[in-house]
């Protein structure tokens, strides 16, 4: 159990590189995405601030649970050699033998006192505390842009259902509406090609991550107590972690698909609109609703969460009629 951890540890900070990877490759884009729904979300949030920021709690709470479980994985993983430190400067043992946080492998013997230690020691803290804001700030930013762009079609949506509230003219809201439509379509595409590479190794991990730790934990009897918590902060965490990509992608699309029903309700059809605002506005209704895939592999919803989990089961299953069958 230890060293299935310890293993899963060290692969963890391989895919922090690799989300880094991703963001430095697609870092013009991400700067594209970022002004534009910095645009238009100020725009909106101008006009209409308390249904641009009503649905805020949905999006903000996941982060903070999010980063409290990265937080507590962090501790229970550094705590448990800390404290055998502690212990042992306190009694004066000797010869005093330390373990590092992460049973990791070097080219050369590993430290268990003295300055290399602490040098070793003081490395994968930092790597520890460094994989946690990272993973912490990647995907909380997906939840931004994606609160960002639900948040926008929910304030059209209102604005069409109420159009004598606004200032402008009906052309001009519908004009002004389908324009944003058109802009927001090309940012969830842009979601879709920076995030899609990092969902897919998500998912395919986090599947194979959860089997392995349910076959090698059952039954948690044999497990001590720091082991047990440890492995519940791991479960907790790469469930949390899957959920809530899936959970903002389906905000995403539901938003949309209301914004599509609030043009399809408006009082356009009775309206003298020019052709070309006419023609937009048809072609918008027709469009499917926003979806964000990952590598076109699997759409970001809440069928994907289900997915996985299903997976993870299964194949434990598989493992465990495999195992009685020895």
């Amino acid at each position: 159990m230890t060293d299935l951890l310890s293993s899963r540890e060290n692969k963890t900070c391989l895919a922090i590189f690799f989300q880094a990877a991703c963001f430095l490759v697609k870092r013009e884009r991400l700067m594209e995405l970022h002004e534009t729904l910095n645009d238009l979300f100020e725009r909106e949030l101008a006009r209409r601030r308390e249904t641009v920021l009503a649905t805020l709690y949905a999006f903000d709470r996941p982060s903070y649970i999010l980063c409290f479980v990265l937080g507590s994985t962090v501790l229970l993983s550094i705590c448990p050699a800390l404290i055998s430190i502690a212990r042992q400067i306190v009694r004066h043992a000797k010869p005093r033998r330390y373990r590092l946080p992460v049973a990791a492998k070097f080219p050369w013997p590993a430290p268990t006192n003295g300055l290399p230690y602490y040098l070793h020691l003081l490395h994968q803290i930092s790597a520890c505390w460094w994989v946690m804001f990272t993973i912490g700030s990647v995907d909380s930013l997906f939840g931004y842009y994606a609160f960002q762009i639900s948040s926008i079609l929910r304030a059209m949506s209102a604005r069409l259902a109420n159009p004598r509230q606004n200032r402008e003219t009906f052309t001009e809201l519908l004009d002004t509406c389908v324009d944003t439509h058109r802009r927001l379509l090309r940012c969830g595409h842009i979601m879709s090609d920076i995030w899609g590479l990092i969902i897919i190794r998500m998912l395919f991990a986090n599947a194979i991550l959860m089997c392995a730790l349910i076959f090698e934990a059952s039954p948690l009897t044999h497990l001590t107590i720091g082991q047990f918590f440890l492995f519940v902060s791991f479960m907790a965490l790469k469930l949390l972690q899957t959920f809530i990509y899936a959970w903002y992608g389906s905000l995403i699309t539901s938003a949309s698909e209301h914004f599509r029903e609030g043009i399809y309700f408006s009082e356009w059809p009775d309206s003298s609109l020019d052709r070309d605002v006419r023609v937009n506005v048809i072609v918008t209704m027709m469009q499917k609703p926003m979806i964000i895939r990952a590598l076109k592999l699997s759409s970001v919803d809440v069928r994907m969460f289900t997915n996985i989990v299903n997976t993870a089961m299964s194949y434990f299953f598989l493992l465990q009629s495999l195992d009685e069958g020895r």
